[in-house]
């Protein structure tokens, strides 16, 4: 009897160390969590080159602020940072475009690109554009300072990296 009782506990003791190690191996990671690497890594380092896709729209308050009247219906459009050359631009009809990019500003981990300008649109002038891209959530906001000293929102939308398949 006491034999049996023996290698019930040794048997026993097996199955608990063999649940054991499959909850551990198949249990969450012991390094830092998915969220925080997300929050850890999201800012990224100001190094190279940043490709973003976004998808943008009218803001509704300057789209009426400016008198534009035509619909139009939100757009996919690629945009990228540049560290090193301390730019940046987007692709739009009113955008701070690849050939003319403007200024980078890294505020934490917001990235304002600032362009100065002087053209008609809307029947007002146009002396600054600007957007600014919020790493940490994807926010873009694109705005346009007036000769008046106003300023108008007129795209907001979400970005997001573009990652590179590794083949």
């Amino acid at each position: 009897m006491l034999k049996f009782i023996a290698i019930g506990a040794s048997v026993g003791a097996l199955a608990m160390g063999g649940v054991w190690g499959l909850v551990h191996l198949m249990g969450e990671p012991s390094g830092p969590s998915a969220e925080s690497k997300m929050s850890t890594l999201t800012p990224g380092a100001n190094k190279g080159v940043m490709d973003l896709i976004c998808e943008l729209e009218l803001d509704l308050n300057g789209q009426l602020k400016l008198g534009i009247t035509d619909k139009e219906p939100s757009r996919i459009a690629m945009a990228q940072i540049d560290f090193e050359k301390n730019s940046g631009w987007y692709q739009g009809k009113i955008a701070i475009s690849e050939s003319r990019s403007g200024t980078l500003q890294v505020m934490g981990t917001r990235l304002k690109v600032t362009r100065p300008a002087m053209f008609q649109r809307f029947g007002v002038m146009i002396s600054g554009e600007e957007f600014v891209i919020d790493r940490k959530t994807g926010r873009f906001v694109q705005t346009l300072t007036l000769s008046d000293g106003q300023v108008v929102t007129l795209i907001t939308g979400t970005c997001a990296q573009v990652t590179k398949p590794p083949f």
